[in-house]
């Protein structure tokens, strides 16, 4: 998967931050370290090639590039380049075009080596430097290069070396997270097997309504698992438009409601929030809300109630769902 970043050489932006005034510096600074929180974790390269652009300011810049040995490396600039391409070693095959270079290592031991480039209107000068990594490493296979002024070629430095920095702590939170995941489901899986240990039943019902718009709700039966119950039950949308579930309540012979969350599963897709699920028109949709201490309720003849928001096309059932 291609992507795109936007980086400056360590040197360029620290030979740039040492003839910064020392107040411009900070508030650099503090405004990279302010933004982290903003700044997205990189994602993890794959060993496939990548590509990058580099800001190179007035006075010139570095670029670190690594390859992999089987790849051409393509350099390009915004402008014709001058027709030398100054190279450290000869490990390298070097091919010049108008506005860039192709570059590919001669193999997997080649000697890193560092190219220097001036375009001929003099905007960018950069040395750059080529080394060739592993196949499970990330490597590039395209670098664009950019004039920059002094001030976005620092703060680009400095947002690559703030993420360079972070990432070790990047990594920990992830790994933090995904034990607090794992903690997690242990113990909801815990509490579910007692509850099962405890109770587990299933009750059929037959209980049945429908709304003015032809939107029907039929009961299915109920599942107990410990001291709580699942009441499923389908949705079965007759009308023209899609009916888009809000709430869910189960109330008793006295108005006090039982339900706890409700969930809705079907095909049909609605970002909005507040919903707990969309029936499209013609369709059906499987839901079940969960009705916690059912032991206080059991006998009841109890009001399965399910509507849109603002109430809109409310269907209550009201006989036929009792619990025991």
């Amino acid at each position: 998967m291609r992507s795109t970043i936007v980086i400056a050489g360590l040197r360029l932006g620290l030979g740039l931050a040492r003839g910064a005034p020392r107040p411009a510096l900070g508030l650099a600074l503090a405004a990279a370290l302010v933004a982290l929180g903003a700044v997205p974790a990189p994602a993890q390269p794959a060993p496939s090639s990548r590509e990058i652009t580099v800001l190179v300011p007035p006075q010139g810049g570095t670029a670190d590039v690594p390859v992999h040995a089987t790849d051409n490396v393509i350099l390009t600039f915004p402008s014709p380049i001058a027709p030398t391409a100054l190279a450290s070693s000869l490990d390298w095959r070097i091919r010049e075009f108008v506005d860039g270079v192709a570059v590919r290592a001669s193999g997997p031991t080649a000697a890193p080596t560092t190219l220097a480039l001036v375009t001929r209107d003099n905007t960018i000068k950069v040395n750059i430097t080529l080394r060739v990594v592993p196949a499970t490493e990330p490597a590039l296979t395209l670098v664009r290069f950019q004039a920059a002024s002094a001030e976005e070629a620092f703060r680009a430095a400095v947002e690559a070396e703030v993420v360079k920095r972070t990432a070790p702590l990047r990594a920990e939170l992830e790994a933090a997270r995904k034990a607090v995941d794992a903690r997690v489901r242990d113990r909801a899986d815990a509490m579910v097997a007692r509850r099962l240990l405890t109770r587990l039943e299933q009750t059929r019902l037959k209980a049945r309504d429908r709304n003015d718009d032809n939107v029907i709700v039929n009961v299915e039966r109920a599942v107990f698992l410990g001291e709580d119950a699942y009441l499923v039950f389908d949705i079965e949308n007759r009308s023209g438009a899609p009916y888009r579930l809000a709430r869910v309540s189960v109330r008793g012979p006295k108005g006090t409601n039982h339900a706890g969350s409700a969930s809705l599963l079907s095909s049909a897709i609605d970002t909005e929030e507040g919903l707990i699920g969309v029936v499209a028109a013609g369709g059906t949709g499987k839901a079940v809300v969960v009705l916690r201490q059912v032991d206080a309720v059991l006998g009841a003849s109890l009001t399965l109630t399910v509507e849109q928001p603002e109430g809109r096309g409310r269907v209550e059932v009201r006989r036929g769902v009792v619990l025991r």
